[in-house]
């Protein structure tokens, strides 16, 4: 457990956990990897992870970030995939903006990137299926 100071009064402190930085000024000198991994089972349910940040009852909720660093070869790829199962369903991946009690709902956007030759491409596929056909490809407008 990683727990940042408490403050009756002010902002509670920050906690951090990340790798030193690469000291090496020769080629191939990589900072540290960090992995954070649940335990695997043999018997029953592996570990889950959650990250998520605080709620707020008189401002805003924290918000949270993902980003991939830049680099000058080649940026960082981000893959987020659900988990392959080999006797029942597979996991589930799902992207959904928070609704509004008294305003607008959050937007959701998928983009390719831009770029001086070719811009990123954006593909949504449905799964193939053997026996009973292949999943279905749903878009659907609010209702006003």
């Amino acid at each position: 457990s990683i727990t940042s100071g408490i403050s009756d009064d002010s902002s509670s402190g920050t906690a951090s956990l990340k790798t030193a930085d690469a000291a090496g000024s020769s080629a191939g000198s990589s900072s540290g990897n960090l992995n954070l991994v649940t335990g695997s089972s043999s018997t029953a349910n592996s570990g889950d992870v959650s990250i998520a940040t605080g709620l707020s009852t008189s401002a805003s909720a924290g918000d949270m970030a993902l980003t991939v660093g830049s680099g000058d070869l080649l940026g960082g790829s981000l893959s987020l995939e659900a988990g392959a199962s080999g006797s029942a369903n597979a996991g589930d991946a799902s992207f959904v903006a928070g609704d509004s009690q008294s305003t607008d709902g959050g937007s959701t956007t998928i983009e390719g990137g831009d770029g001086p030759n070719q811009g990123g491409s954006v593909q949504i596929s449905a799964g193939s299926g053997a026996s009973t056909g292949g999943g279905l490809i749903s878009i659907t407008s609010g209702i006003s």
